[in-house]
């Protein structure tokens, strides 16, 4: 989402009572109101990189995204290029497409050289064209740059440009920047807000409003169209899973039509000024969970409740990870689901993914998780010695555990798990397991919520979504409508 869109309604929008003008109704219309960009905000941010980098002078370009969007704020003009110079008595420069009237008459207008010193703060700026012949003075007495890793068309022009100057290329740029975005300022914390807050709004809605007979991209509409009642957009593809399709961890489609008995997962999250929500809400469609879904339901609640008392300072990144799935994995054991809680394969059977991620301005948020930052999830999954980081205030997280019971998997566990059990323990398990299973089967739960750390302990910031089952019933309850 573009970094400048408002958010909220404004009040000229708004009666005198408080009442929306929209055709939405008010108590979906947010009244919080997340500060509007801030130039001071990214001054601070860039003079902690200058106080961290190795090299003498900094550049980096649009083309590391959300990275450049952190020190700039500058979201959508994908050539522009800055650079930083501690040493300098101005020392921040951007390069940026300059303001052309046809520009203007196909896209809308630029930042350009203007807007880049006068919004953006930019103690000088220049046209993109001539970044090549500026170079020798920037690098006029240094020695050493400091560049992004990934920005390595960037580091390629640069070296053409610059083969009789002698400076050496530093690749520390991502690596701090991904550090400093590990722990939100104020203004990113209140972006958040605004986005998860609207977020709950919208599963508030689909309570009101969903029933049997619509189809999943209804469902999907009432969401995205809280998000934009809201001035907001969609941070991520929106799932919106009924049925077996909320068994899909990253189900796309949407166009199910929803039966009389399914559960409905929506895994969604608005977007602030380029802040993403990260909130799932799982719900019976008829208003009303069977006694099976209940029982998994219960299971999972449990999961997420407990995890969140461990999403604390002082406590370590994964903690809450293997508190929820220790809960998850003795509730399964108890429904028969689970034959030994000390295989590994059987519970990793269940247990597909870490519960719990860094959100901000990428739903997966950058930086480090500590000792399980390893490509392979099965490293440290299931093992409570991988800890992970110490969690710090100022950090915000999702925990989502869920229960995935797939019709057809345990037609799959030779393939899955053959490597590591044999035939006939896996034969086994299949057989004790399977009439509990096909009880189950088809039924997919997600309960994920965005927590931010503070120094005291943790504030769940969507606990405006409901999320027991008295909660869910009760909002869903439309006797004398």
């Amino acid at each position: 989402m573009a970094l400048l869109m408002t958010s909220g309604i404004s009040k000229g929008n708004m009666g005198q009572t408080g009442e929306s003008s929209s055709t939405l109704p008010a108590e979906f219309i947010s009244v919080y109101d997340a500060p509007d960009f801030d130039a001071g905000v990214f001054e601070l941010r860039r003079q902690r990189l200058m106080d961290k980098m190795e090299g003498q002078v900094a550049i980096i370009s649009a083309v590391t995204d959300n990275d450049f969007k952190y020190l700039t704020g500058l979201a959508s003009e994908r050539q522009s290029v800055a650079v930083l110079d501690p040493s300098s008595d101005k020392p921040y420069t951007l390069f940026v497409l300059p303001r052309e009237p046809m520009t203007t008459l196909w896209d809308g207008k630029r930042v350009g050289v203007e807007g880049a010193i006068e919004r953006y703060g930019a103690d000088e700026a220049y046209r993109i064209a001539e970044f090549n012949e500026k170079l020798p003075v920037i690098f006029a007495g240094k020695k050493t740059v400091s560049l992004h890793k990934s920005d390595m068309v960037l580091q390629k022009r640069i070296s053409r440009i610059s083969e009789d100057l002698p400076v050496s290329f530093l690749s520390d740029l991502e690596s701090i920047i991904h550090e400093m975005r590990v722990v939100k300022d104020d203004w990113e914390i209140a972006q958040l807000k605004k986005a998860i807050e609207v977020t709950g709004l919208a599963h508030r809605r689909v309570l009101q409003t969903v029933k049997p007979g619509q189809s999943e991209y209804d469902v999907q509409a009432e969401i995205e169209y809280v998000f934009m009642k809201n001035g907001l957009s969609a941070g991520f593809s929106s799932i919106v899973g009924s049925g077996p399709n909320a068994t899909i961890l990253h189900y796309v489609h949407n166009d199910r039509v929803l039966q009389d008995g399914d559960l409905l997962l929506m895994d969604v999250g608005a977007s602030c000024r380029g802040y993403v929500a990260d909130v799932t809400r799982t719900i019976p469609v008829n208003g009303k969970f069977s006694d099976t879904q209940r029982e998994l339901y219960s299971l999972v609640l449990k999961a997420n409740q407990e995890a969140i008392k461990k999403m604390v300072p002082g406590r370590r990144i994964l903690d809450c990870h293997h508190r929820a799935t220790e809960i998850i994995v003795s509730g399964l054991y108890d429904l028969g689901l689970i034959t030994d809680t000390t295989s590994w394969w059987q519970k990793r059977f269940y247990i597909q993914y870490r519960n719990n991620h860094y959100i901000g301005l990428s739903v997966h948020d950058a930086g480090s998780y500590g000792d399980l930052d390893a490509p392979d999830r099965d490293s440290y999954i299931l093992d409570p010695e991988i800890r992970g980081r110490e969690i710090l205030p100022g950090m915000v997280m999702t925990i989502e555990p869920g229960i995935y019971l797939l019709g057809d998997r345990l037609e799959y566990l030779h393939e899955l798990f053959g490597h590591i059990a044999t035939p006939g323990e896996l034969d086994a398990f299949a057989e004790t397991v399977r009439p509990v299973y096909e009880k189950y089967a088809g039924i997919g739960i997600r309960i994920e919520d965005d927590v931010l750390i503070t120094a005291e302990g943790n504030v769940v910031l969507s606990d405006n979504a409901p999320k027991t089952i008295e909660d869910i019933e009760a909002a869903m309850n439309r006797t004398g409508q």
